[in-house]
């Protein structure tokens, strides 16, 4: 069976193709994705981030997510992809810990006030891009 492209073709084809995979199915079948997520695991194993144990009885495991990213610069060309495992939260339960919120990002007034000491204190500020993030 043969397809005729044409350019609308070809602009849907690649604009599919610059999309965020939605779940590991998605993403399995791009290199460059498995090469990002073969980074993470190799990361999260290095730090020790978790151990394997023998779940107790009645308890349920964990879930656990990728959650791919990519980075556009202005002109809307890909410049970074990001993958990230992780933990699903849904597990809360209502009067034990559901008020409870976890963010992985650091609150803006945060660094509002550190940037401030760090100036009062004429320290030199550096910017970074954390790798790999994880609770501990």
């Amino acid at each position: 069976m043969e397809v005729e492209l044409t350019s609308d073709t070809k602009v849907d084809s690649l604009l599919a193709v610059m999309e965020e995979p939605t779940s590991y199915l998605y993403a399995a079948d791009d290199r460059d994705w498995i090469a990002l997520m073969e980074s993470e695991i190799q990361s999260i194993n290095k730090n020790r981030t978790w151990e394997l144990v023998k779940l107790p009885v009645g308890h349920k495991p964990i879930g656990m997510k990728w959650v791919f990213k990519l980075k556009r610069n202005a002109e809307g060309e890909v410049v970074k992809h990001k993958a990230k495992l992780v933990a699903k939260g849904y597990g809360q339960k209502q009067g034990i810990d559901f008020k409870e919120v976890f963010a992985p990002v650091a609150r803006l007034d945060t660094v509002r006030l550190i940037l401030a000491i760090a100036a009062n204190r004429g320290w030199e500020v550096h910017h970074l891009d954390v790798k790999t993030t994880f609770l501990n």
